[in-house]
């Protein structure tokens, strides 16, 4: 049963970092029954609110009719009012959207900026509040069943987020039976979106359709469903800690690389579950599965890419790295002793030729001539149009080339950088001098460098 009671107990229950009467709320309200009644319980309270309206200019003069209605209700119940009107079937056309995805991401990024703004002028947080119910609960669940879900869709919406967006639902276990029992019992009037009767929607459909049929054959269909989330969210909690687990045993560290044995990852190649558990974390999406249990039978230096992550099969290893690291750009000055980048450190030692002693040849350390660099030298991330003449050298080589030839991980190779002067490339750091700057007969000065890498 929802009163005021039971309200206050779900919300001290759930949302402990939430203050009911003392943090700040952006109500979302369209004017129908579960928003109405959930701005009546803030208000009843004495909560801290701002009503925020979307009209979608979809239903003509319904549309401005519920505007109006909420505008009226918000300076009853005397909260602040934020109104905003989109063309939503404009947006859905240009962004080849449904109408139902076009019209939630313009509200969810309306709420994003409302939020953002109140919190950068006032410096408190702003917590957003949907009525979203228990009924809105079961319908998410099958329709993500219907779509071919995996454990997580089960779950439901979650009564709390705080990533994107600071939200929190305080009706979700309660029904629509008893939303609609408070609204009477406090006399509270609403608007009808007349959509809502039509089955245009997916939603529609199985809120008119199959959950009625489904309460013929089991009269608790829906209350049985929701203890089924509950139990899918035990459950869930229980896979997740185990998948987490087993990669974290299996994840190694090679030169600062996020790197799993081939031999671990097969253990559960043929488990959908365990893989998901990993590359979820890394923007890969469900579709992706299968080829990135492709990439380990694939040759070496094949790779598949996520909006943010790379998975490369790497020798006997799966390497996962990042796409677009920061790039190295660092000015070199003249009588600089050290210069600390991403991987390494750099040493600089300015000698007399007679003060060199022997050369190292490890390729850790470079000697150049000094009198062939033009100050500042640069230190910067190399290029695929790069070239240089390697020591020992006097036709020029791709550097993309020379550093294939060295076989490099593919991450390490992504990681090289190279320093040069006025535009020639000077030196491939830890790799190779190039001839133009070595010493010779006639050299008077020295620059020594070394090259320490953090890995």
């Amino acid at each position: 049963m929802l009163n005021l009671e039971t309200f206050k107990q779900y919300w001290d229950k759930q949302f402990p970092d939430l203050r009911l009467r003392r943090s700040n709320y952006l109500l979302a309200v369209s004017g129908g029954l579960d928003s109405v009644v959930l701005a009546h319980l803030m208000r009843t309270v004495n909560a801290k609110c701002i009503i925020a309206h979307v009209n979608f200019q979809l239903r003509g003069a319904e549309s401005t009719r519920d505007e109006n209605f909420v505008k009226a209700y918000a300076e009853q119940l005397q909260f602040e009012f934020k109104v905003i009107h989109f063309d939503t079937a404009a947006y859905a056309e240009k962004h080849k959207q449904g109408i139902q995805s076009a019209a939630r991401d313009l509200r969810y990024n309306w709420f994003e900026t409302l939020i953002s703004d109140f919190e950068k002028t006032n410096q408190q947080e702003l917590a957003l509040l949907t009525a979203h119910h228990a009924d809105d609960q079961v319908e998410t669940v099958l329709m993500q069943l219907f779509r071919g879900t995996g454990l997580h869709g089960l779950t439901g919406m979650p009564n709390r987020r705080k990533d994107i967006l600071n939200l929190a639902r305080p009706l979700l276990i309660f029904t629509k039976e008893e939303i609609k029992q408070y609204a009477d019992e406090n006399g509270l009037t609403y608007v009808e979106d007349s959509s809502n009767e039509k089955d245009d929607y997916t939603r529609n459909m199985i809120r008119h359709n199959i959950v009625p049929q489904m309460e013929q054959i089991y009269p608790n269909a829906k209350l049985n469903v929701l203890a089924t989330v509950e139990k899918v969210k035990e459950a869930e909690q229980i896979v997740n800690e185990t998948v987490s687990a087993f990669w974290k045993k299996g994840m190694q560290f090679k030169k600062g690389i996020p790197s799993i044995p081939i031999a671990q990852w097969n253990k559960v190649k043929t488990n959908s579950t365990y893989i998901w558990g990993l590359i979820k974390d890394y923007g890969f999406k469900p579709q992706q599965i299968e080829e990135v249990n492709k990439i380990v039978a694939a040759s070496n230096g094949a790779y598949i890419v996520s909006n943010t992550h790379r998975i490369i099969k790497w020798e006997d290893q799966i390497q996962i790295v990042e796409n677009a690291a920061v790039k190295e750009y660092e000015l070199i000055e003249l009588g600089q002793p050290v210069l600390k980048t991403k991987w390494g450190q750099l040493q600089f030692e300015l000698l007399e030729t007679q003060a060199v002693g022997e050369i190292d040849t490890n390729p850790k350390f470079a000697y150049m001539d000094a009198a062939q660099l033009n100050w500042p030298l640069l230190l910067r991330s190399w290029e695929a149009t790069d070239y240089f003449y390697p020591l020992g050298l006097r036709k020029k080589k791709k550097l993309n080339q020379f550093l294939g030839s060295l076989k490099l991980n593919p991450t390490i190779k992504g990681r090289v950088t190279v320093i040069s002067s006025a535009n020639k490339i000077a030196w491939i750091v830890g790799q190779r001098l190039d001839d133009r700057f070595k010493i010779t007969s006639n050299t008077k000065q020295v620059l020594k460098i070394t090259f320490q890498d953090t890995f």
